[in-house]
C-alpha cells in the first residue's frame, strides 16, 4: 500500500496541480498562468508527454534491459568478448545448457512491477480523461505494443515465473476498483469546478450538481454490480459443492445414497386418496374398567404371597 501511494503521488502530482492549483494557487508568492488561459491545455500537453515517454521509452527499456544484463553479465563474469554477444555467441552457450541452466542465466519476472506499470498506466488514461479523451486510445495502442514486449521477455530473456494457488486477484482488483473511483470523482470535479463551460453557476449550484452526478455514478455501479456479479451464481453454487465434496474425501465420510423417486415423478399428476386409517392394520379393543375382577386377581395374588404358590410336583 505504501509503494502505490508514493507511486501515486509521484505518478499524478504535477497533473493535479495543473488542473486543480495552477491558475488559483501562487507559487512562492508569484501567480501563474496556463497556457492561453486555459490550464485544460496544459494538463493535455502534460498529460501527452507522460504517455508518450511511458509507451515507448519504457517498453524500449523493458525489451532491452534484459539483453543487456546478458552482455554485460557475459563480458565481465564469464570474460568472454564483447562482440561475443554480437555474433551469437551467448545465445549458443545458452542452446547448449539444460533447462534449468537457461533459466539461471535469464533476468527473473517481477509480476508486481509489471502490474504496478500497468496501474499507472490505467491511471493516465482514466483519471483525466474529460480533458483528454485521445489518451484513452493511445493507452490501448500502448497496451497492444506492451502485452507483445512482456511475451518476447518472457519467451526468451525472462525467467519462468513460478505459479502459485490465489484465491482472489487482490490486491490489484481492489486497486482498480480505487482507481476507478477516483476517476470518476475527478473527471466530474474537473468538468464543473475548473471547465469555462458552467463558469457562470454559482458554488452551490456546481456543488448540488457535483452531489448529483456522483450519487448517479455510483447507484449505477452498485446496479451494475447486483445485475453482472462477479461470480455467477452457478459458478458459486458448483464452488461450494466442490469445497463440500473435498471436505467429504478429507474426512472418509460416506453419503448414503438417494431415495428413488422415480415412481413419485411419474404418478405426481395422479390423485393419490388417503385413509384415515391403515385398512391391513387390526383395530385396537381400547381397555374397559371392570372392578369385579380387578379386586378378584389382587385377591388370588395376596393369596400366593401369603401361603406361598403351589409347588409343580411332590
Amino acid at each position: 500500500v505504501k509503494v502505490m501511494l508514493l507511486k501515486f503521488l509521484n505518478s499524478y502530482f504535477v497533473l493535479f496541480y495543473i488542473a486543480f492549483f495552477k491558475s488559483h494557487v501562487p507559487l512562492f508568492g508569484k501567480p501563474i498562468q496556463c497556457m492561453y488561459d486555459d490550464c485544460f491545455l496544459d494538463l493535455q500537453w502534460q498529460l501527452g508527454i507522460f504517455v508518450f515517454v511511458r509507451l515507448t521509452i519504457s517498453n524500449l527499456a523493458d525489451w532491452m534491459f534484459p539483453k543487456i544484463r546478458l552482455w554485460w553479465r557475459s563480458c565481465v563474469h564469464d570474460q568472454q568478448h564483447c562482440l561475443n554477444y554480437c555474433h551469437g555467441a551467448t545465445m549458443m552457450e545458452l542452446a547448449d545448457m539444460s533447462a534449468a541452466e537457461q533459466q539461471a542465466r535469464k533476468e527473473p519476472y517481477d509480476h508486481f512491477s509489471i502490474c504496478d506499470d500497468h496501474l499507472i498506466t490505467h491511471g493516465y488514461a482514466t483519471l483525466f480523461a474529460v480533458t483528454s479523451p485521445w489518451v484513452c486510445a493511445a493507452t490501448f495502442l500502448g497496451m497492444v505494443v506492451q502485452i507483445f514486449v512482456d511475451v518476447k521477455g518472457l519467451c526468451e530473456t525472462r525467467q519462468r515465473p513460478i505459479p502459485y494457488s490465489a484465491k482472489t486477484n487482490d490486491p490489484w482488483t481492489m486497486a482498480f476498483d480505487v482507481y476507478g473511483v477516483l476517476a470518476a470523482s475527478a473527471n466530474i470535479i474537473l468538468l464543473i469546478f475548473t471547465s469555462h463551460q458552467y463558469e457562470s453557476w454559482t458554488l452551490t449550484e456546481k456543488l448540488c450538481f457535483f452531489i448529483y452526478l456522483e450519487h448517479m455514478i455510483f447507484l449505477s455501479r452498485l446496479l451494475l454490480k447486483v445485475l453482472l456479479p462477479e461470480l455467477p451464481r452457478n459458478v458459486e453454487l458448483l464452488q461450494l459443492k466442490q469445497e463440500q465434496q473435498v471436505h467429504r474425501c478429507l474426512e472418509n465420510i460416506k453419503v448414503q445414497q438417494d431415495m428413488d423417486t422415480s415412481m413419485f415423478r411419474e404418478n405426481r399428476n395422479e390423485q393419490i386418496e388417503v385413509f384415515e386409517n391403515d385398512l391391513l392394520d387390526e383395530e385396537e379393543i381400547e381397555p374397559t374398567l371392570q372392578l369385579g375382577e380387578s379386586a378378584n386377581v389382587m385377591y388370588q395374588g395376596l393369596k400366593d404371597a401369603a401361603f406361598g404358590a403351589p409347588s409343580g410336583g411332590a
